[in-house]
Order: structure tokens, then sequence, then C-alpha cells
């Protein structure tokens, strides 16, 4: 049994005209004499052909595997209100997939998933990019790390149930090591250092704020490391590369500008007149900052062992920094 999750575009479509755009190869006969025998299901129902879809309908096809793909419509691009992206774009920033993961490459500017106002993001791309190969029922991939919007670089998108459990875990534990680029204003006095803080969230302002760490966490305050190590020194700038030792949102970028080295381009984190001269000397208007590798740990269950201590390493040619 397949799946299939009727997106925006589809809204309003009878049933029988999705399928036979989905099944383009498919005979009109073939298509209806599967409806007699009842092979597709709408919302858990038996369909008929005439029901009016609405998003998030969810299309049960009771076909094999050989039968599926034979008639399936080779999709050459994901539609979008004002975006068509062709699924060669989308193939190019995935550097890694198999039957439970996608590893994407997310630019600059793409959200990792979806906010009130449904702006295109990863997850819903690959949700469609994936959509008529969907197997598992009752389960909606989903991204299990996120990237903030102008930060670049490896994004986990789980394609199974399984897949989704056993990462979030292993993210829970702090099994996956994550690598990141940085390019951060002035010059680092120190090659290496392990930076431990406290970190407290505004959620109305989308900001984080960090305060110095004394031996003891306090109310409302979240205890978070990283490490970094100053791989180029510049004059006026540095760039390191930063392994997170704790995983929390804007983290790095607080963290590094605590110590009065913010990230080139990060406006919501240094003043406004040092940003203005980051754009202005560097073209600089998003934070300088990329995940370019993550590495497994052990997976608990055996059915994904095979991906233990995987590394997942982005091409110098595919940095967006």
């Amino acid at each position: 049994m397949r799946e299939l999750i009727v997106t925006k575009k589809e809204e309003g479509m009878v049933l029988s005209k999705y399928l036979q755009k989905t099944f383009e190869k498919m005979p009109s006969s073939i298509l209806y004499k599967l409806f007699r025998k009842k092979y597709f299901e709408v919302g858990d129902k038996k369909a008929k052909g005439n029901e009016i879809l609405k998003v998030g309908d969810k299309i049960k096809v009771f076909l094999s595997d050989d039968t599926y793909n034979k008639f399936l419509k080779e999709r050459d691009a994901v539609e979008y209100d004002d975006r068509i992206i062709s699924v060669k774009q989308i193939r190019d920033r995935i550097i890694y997939e198999d039957d439970n993961i996608i590893v994407y490459n997310k630019e600059i500017g793409l959200l990792s998933q979806s906010d009130n106002s449904k702006n295109l993001s990863v997850n819903s791309i690959l949700n469609d990019y994936i959509s008529s190969k969907r197997v598992e029922a009752g389960f909606t991939p989903s991204i299990v790390n996120r990237l903030d919007r102008n930060t670049s670089g490896l994004i986990i998108f789980a394609k199974t149930y399984l897949a989704a459990k056993e990462i979030s875990l292993m993210i829970k534990k702090r099994l996956i090591d994550k690598r990141y680029l940085a390019i951060v204003n002035g010059v680092m006095e120190k090659d290496h250092d392990i930076l431990t803080q406290l970190l407290k969230k505004d959620e109305n302002n989308n900001k984080v704020y960090i305060k110095d760490y004394k031996g003891k966490e306090e109310d409302n305050y979240t205890k978070v490391s990283l490490e970094y190590k100053a791989i180029k020194k510049y004059k006026d700038r540095s760039i390191l590369d930063i392994k997170l030792i704790t995983g929390k949102s804007h983290q790095i970028r607080a963290q590094l500008a605590h110590i009065g080295h913010p990230l080139i381009g990060d406006k919501k984190y240094m003043p406004i007149e040092m940003y203005r001269e980051n754009v202005k000397k560097y073209g600089a208007k998003t934070q300088k900052l990329l995940c370019y590798k993550i590495k497994f740990g052990s997976f608990e269950d055996e059915r994904l062992t095979y991906l233990n201590d995987k590394e997942i390493i982005l091409k110098k040619e595919d940095y967006e920094i």
C-alpha cells in the first residue's frame, strides 16, 4: 500500500482526475476498474472517484509496487504558488539519500520548516519530492533538525517513522556530531576554546540571550557549550570550525557575539553600526554560518545500524557561506 498526500496545488480536484494525472500512463478503463474493485481510499473510506480533494487528504493506493511504478507519471518539477523547482535542482542539493533518510544542502533564505505564513521550506520541498514514493501509511515525513533561515548547509529529513524516532533520540542524547564553519568579526585571541555559557530564549522576539556560566544553572536559563578552532585569521576577521556540544536555537550566533566576535552579517546579534559596516565591507547581509558535516553515532535499532558512524560532508564547491 502507498499513500499520497494532497497539496495546496491539488485542492479542489476530483479524485479521479487527480489519479489520472498521477498515473499518467494508466488507461482510463483500468483506473475505473480499480475504483470498482476498491483499490483506493480517501480518509479510510473506499473511494468512488467523485470525491473533492482537500489539502492534507491522504489517498491510500492498494497496488503492487510493480503496478504502481509501471503507470506512475515521471515528475520533472514541483510547483508552488510563486516558484517552480525542477527535480534536478532538488537532486543536486541532496547530498545523501536512502530508504530512511535524506540529507539536504539547505540554501540561505530557505526555511527549514514552514511557519504560519506557509512559506516554502525544506520540509515542503522534500515532502513533494518523495510524494510519489511514499510507502508508510500514518506517518508524514519530516525534517528532524533545523537550521536558521539564513544559515546554510546540511539538514536531515526522515522518510520513515523509524528514522524520525531514532534520529530524534540520537539528537537528544547528543550522539550526532555536527560541524559548522563560521566567519566572525575580529581576530580570535585563542586558536582553540570551549565556550560554556547560559542561554535564555525570548520567544516573542525570536532572540536568545547569553550570560556567563559561574558553575551553576539559573532559572529560565540553559547551559550551552560549543568548541571552536580558528582555522584562518585575517587582520579583521577569523574563520572558525565549530563543534556543537549542545544544540539550541541561535546558540552559535549568540555565544560568539557574547565574547565580542559576532558572525559577519548577523544583524540580530551585533550593533547596527557594525552590521552596516559588514554590509559595506563584505557585502554580507546575512550571517556567515554553514553546517558542513554530520556524523551519526550508533543506532539502537538494528534496522538502522548501516548508518552507524556514517559521516556526510559537503564538498567545498557546494558551500554557501
